[in-house]
């Protein structure tokens, strides 16, 4: 069957205004870039179904779009720093691509998951499968399609409505799918089901099997069902009650999602994932609230897991009147693992500030490798970000106006981005704020060369500030794909200096790597507050101390990348001495004697080497500062031998008349 699409133009998109509000002047600012066309304007364009961003800053965007009439999945690589060509992910597939979901690892990996026809079976049903296929680093394009799961659709209907699939890669390319298949569609299939027991009378409940594969070398190994008891139902699965799941470097992950207790009520329920082995069920989500017994549902989990496997989960709890929650609310649960590093319990959820209210939206969540977490939801009309570490919830701020989905990234030096469609009634675009962690930030209005609403809005960070933004803009018959990049400026990192006083020759400055997973970075060291070195791409340099002068010293390394984001580093001391003490000789008591002072701005005299020799045999040792008396007038010679702490040393010879 032949493949076709329209060239793509990556032009700049003619409508962005870039908004900066200062709340402190911020000496690290990042870029919210333009948004760029990646395909379209076209009639065949479906939407955009999500994006992601490896911690090297690679990493890509997903879409659909007709083929001749059938529904494709298109991914679009990104690389230091600028999108490529769509690549079309699904080449082998004649029936078309649904529901799918994108990761990312460093070197440009890609791996895509989507639900695609495969046979009719017997009963004249359509059979599904989940298939998957990754791009490699350095390769042109996509490899053969594989399957990871044969059948995901009810076998008496082929409901495949609600499989959605999430995916979470490590750097290395370890990855776990989370999804659900339809077991039995309760009331909508054939009554010889026997999965149809479970069924309640008059719900849209239906049986639902919560399942995790793991990919590991091109390879699929299948976990099983995860939920505790999948041949009970559950309410009818829809986009907010999807499983979510996450992964850390070491490849091990955390998978939540929903599920009635004993009860019927729905409740959230967490599992580590030690590779392919399966961890206790933890249930996250409160039994009670304030001594009184949750019967409303919980939905909408949301789970992320920081480096070293440290874990947040948020989930929404609806509002029920007459009962222990009357109004919606955001609750928070973790894991830590250096406190528990088998996973086997958790720190008790949390109600997040601020989050209770109508209209209150799903949670988005992220957490870097000290634990600390960011987390934003729409309530009411408007969007909410909270900041928060393993100490301390913190407090939630209003950022702007929204109502449904605002994803969130974080930012290891404070802050983080977030993005959100406008609001009803307003021009379409995509709303980005870049927060910065000394209070100030920069937001960008986002929108594409082609007049319409916008949809499809996905956010994704790299865990180091960066994001990728991705949406559709325009008529139904002529929209376009969109893609934009948040880029944080060089990481925070902490210069090096000798201990100690300095003396004459050279002394090494060096600094940690200020990373930045997209720019170079290059580097400028400033010594009080002036440059002595520019343009510098190595950890290191040498400065003559002749040419700094004697004193303590402010080093301070300046991190630049290639888009002129700057970061300075904290100061630290460089102490050089250079320069022996010096002598001060002048008449005392009626010009009959002496008075010799050693004085040394720097590091100080040593005292105990001082020695002075009067040239009339006396003598004076350890002292900086002396008063000699002549016995009789005349000329004298004065040799006095000195040294300071950094041990620079002379030998002064002076003469003096005495009356």
């Amino acid at each position: 069957m032949k493949r076709f699409h329209r060239p793509t133009a990556a032009w700049t998109a003619f409508f962005v205004v870039l908004l900066t509000a200062i709340a402190g002047v911020s000496s690290a600012g990042a870029q919210v870039q333009p948004a760029v066309v990646l395909d379209g304007p076209s009639n065949a364009i479906l939407d955009v179904d999500g994006d992601a961003l490896a911690p090297d800053g690679t990493g890509g965007l997903l879409y659909r779009r007709q083929v001749e009439g059938v529904p494709h999945v298109f991914a679009v690589p990104f690389r230091n720093g600028k999108w490529g060509a769509p690549v079309e992910v699904d080449g082998e597939d004649p029936y078309g691509a649904g529901e799918p979901a994108i990761a990312a690892g460093e070197g440009g990996r890609l791996l895509v998951v989507w639900v695609q026809a495969r046979n009719v079976s017997s009963r004249d049903v359509t059979e599904y499968a989940l298939m998957s296929a990754s791009l490699q680093p350095g390769a042109g394009g996509f490899g053969q399609p594989i399957m990871v799961d044969p059948n995901v659709g009810e076998p008496y209907t082929g409901d495949v409505s609600a499989v959605a699939p999430r995916l979470a890669m490590a750097p290395d390319g370890a990855a776990y799918v989370v999804y659900r298949a339809i077991l039995d569609d309760c009331g909508l299939g054939d009554e010889a089901n026997p999965a149809r027991a479970s069924c309640r009378q008059g719900t849209a409940d239906k049986v639902v099997a919560v399942r995790v594969a793991r990919f590991n070398y091109l390879t699929w190994s299948s976990l099983g069902e995860i939920n505790r008891t999948p041949q009970i139902a559950m309410l009818d699965p829809t986009e907010t009650n999807a499983p979510s799941i996450a992964i850390a470097l070491g490849g091990n992950g955390v998978v939540a999602w929903q599920e009635p207790d004993v009860g019927g009520v729905a409740r959230i329920w967490v599992r580590r994932l030690f590779g392919t082995v399966k961890g206790s069920v933890l249930q996250a989500s409160p039994q009670t609230v304030e001594g009184h017994p949750v019967s409303s549902t919980t939905d909408a989990p949301v789970v992320s897991v920081g480096p070293f496997g440290n874990a947040e989960i948020a989930f929404r709890m609806l509002g029920a009147a007459g009962t222990a929650v009357p109004t919606s609310r955001l609750y928070v649960n973790s894991i830590f693992s250096e406190v528990d590093p088998h996973g086997s319990q958790l720190r008790g959820a949390e109600l997040v500030p601020d989050s209770t209210g109508e209209n209150l939206g799903p949670p988005s969540d992220a957490v870097d490798a000290d634990g600390d977490y960011r987390l934003s939801w729409t309530a009411g009309g408007t969007v909410h970000v909270l900041e928060g570490t393993t100490r301390s919830m913190g407090s939630a701020s209003v950022i702007g106006a929204a109502s449904g989905v605002a994803p969130t990234a974080i930012n290891p030096a404070g802050g983080g981005s977030s993005a959100w469609e406008a609001p009803p009634g307003s021009a379409p675009y995509v709303q980005v704020r870049e927060d910065y962690g000394d209070g100030a930030f920069q937001a960008a209005r986002l929108a594409g060369g082609v007049a319409g609403p916008v949809a499809g809005g996905a956010l994704a960070g790299d865990g180091q500030g960066d994001a990728l933004i991705g949406f559709t803009q325009g008529p139904v018959g002529d929209a376009e794909v969109l893609g934009a990049f948040a880029q944080a400026p060089p990481a925070p990192f902490v210069p090096s200096t000798p201990n100690g006083w300095q003396r004459k020759g050279s002394v090494a400055v060096s600094w940690e790597p200020s990373f930045d997973a997209v720019a170079g970075v290059t580097y400028a060291v400033y010594i009080d507050g002036r440059p002595r070195a520019k343009g510098l791409t190595g950890l290191s340099t040498s400065l003559r101390t002749s040419a700094l002068g004697d004193g303590v010293h402010q080093v301070q390394v300046l991190a630049t990348d290639d888009t002129g984001q700057q970061t300075m580093s904290g100061r630290n001391e460089l102490k050089v001495d250079i320069n022996p003490p010096i002598v001060k000789l002048t008449l005392a008591d009626h010009r009959r004697g002496v008075r010799v002072s050693v004085r040394d701005s720097a590091s100080g005299v040593a005292a105990h080497a001082t020695w002075i020799a009067f040239g009339d045999g006396s003598h004076a040792r350890g002292r900086t500062t002396v008063k000699h008396v002549y016995g009789q007038a005349g000329l004298y010679k004065l040799e006095i031998r000195i040294r300071d702490r950094a041990g620079n040393r002379a030998t002064v010879h002076l003469r003096v008349r005495v009356a």
